[in-house]
């Protein structure tokens, strides 16, 4: 299941927060849009693994913390795999939409072999991608389904960036 709804301008609110200002693909902590300080963002507790992958993979993120900051996780104990939000820039999805499908394809074969030995109906994902359409705006995309949905999203952010 897909939902598409509006958003916090991102660059403008990581100004506010006092945090990097991300430029081509970041992590977003859960609550980006509603921290009242830069000491209020917490992360998903997957962040650290979705990180790691990118580095393996040579994907460039711009994290918004500085290096010698680190954003709390979230505690989540469950069978579910709940992703951290991602954005991704106007600029990126222009320049290079290959990327995205590259970002997504390692985080569902991270995925494939997480859910390793569920049987396929208990196998639940929940992925939030925060793009920045031709027009400035910003737009979420919630995901929430089995890991195999995550192939559908490329074209839903293509198609929402473009609006």
């Amino acid at each position: 299941m897909f939902k598409i709804s509006d958003y916090t301008d991102v660059k403008k609110r990581a100004r506010e927060l006092g945090c990097n200002i991300p430029t081509s693909i970041a992590i977003l902590p859960r609550n980006f849009a509603t921290a009242a300080s830069k000491e209020e963002p917490i992360h998903e507790s997957t962040t650290p693994t979705v990180r790691v992958l990118w580095r393996q993979n040579s994907i460039a993120e711009t994290p918004l913390e500085q290096p010698e900051e680190k954003f709390p996780l979230a505690a989540e104990h469950s069978f579910e795999w709940i992703g951290p939000t991602i954005f991704i820039s106007a600029m990126l999805l222009s320049q290079n939409q290959h990327l995205v499908t590259i970002t997504l394809n390692i985080i569902s074969n991270y995925l494939s072999e997480w859910f390793r030995g569920i049987p396929r109906d208990n196998r639940k994902t929940k992925l939030s991608i925060v793009i920045e359409t031709k027009n400035g705006l910003y737009k979420k995309i919630e995901y929430e389904g089995p890991p195999d949905g995550l192939k559908d999203l490329p074209e839903i952010i293509r198609k929402v960036h473009n609006g």
